[in-house]
């Protein structure tokens, strides 16, 4: 019988360490992570589409915030409980908080140096209160959804067992 960290090895663990060096479930969590903010991230895409051709597309970008904000927190949660952060921590949130509002700035930059040239020949700008509602929806969700594939990209695969030796 296995006790406290000789746990059996299981073909999966084997495959992931073999070509990662890293273990199943942190190989698995930082992936979901990833997957999970671009699946988020596509819908807030798609309900922009929506609410730009007039249809109620904006509660689909207001979704797609909300669950990329609670999705953040719901990790941090999980992860240090009530604790507080260390310096690597620290360091990892401001990283990817300046990378994902980075991004997001330069992007609505580049939309709205292109609203200047192009709005006249059939460049999509908000022209109602509804798509600037998700417009601003989808640039707060962007930067969210951005920061948390930056934080998952950046945490290192040794970090779950940092947590475990509490």
């Amino acid at each position: 019988m296995a006790y406290g960290n000789n746990e059996v090895v299981t073909g999966i663990d084997r495959v992931a360490m073999a070509v990662t060096g890293q273990e199943t479930t942190t190989v698995i969590a930082r992936r979901v992570a990833i997957f999970g903010n671009l699946v988020l991230m596509a819908a807030s895409i798609a309900g922009l589409v929506l609410t730009a051709q007039g249809q109620s597309g904006r509660w689909l970008v207001f979704v797609a915030m909300i669950s990329a904000s609670t999705y953040s927190g719901l990790i941090e949660y999980q992860q240090r409980g009530k604790a507080p952060r260390d310096e690597r921590e620290w360091a990892i949130f401001w990283k990817a908080l300046a990378i994902g509002a980075f991004v997001t700035c330069v992007l609505a930059g580049f939309w709205v140096m292109l609203l200047g040239r192009f709005a006249d020949q059939g460049m999509w700008y908000p022209d109602r209160s509804e798509e600037w509602e998700a417009a601003g929806l989808f640039i707060i969700g962007l930067m969210i959804q951005i920061t948390n594939i930056a934080k998952a990209w950046m945490t290192p695969a040794y970090a779950a067992e940092l947590l475990d030796d509490d």
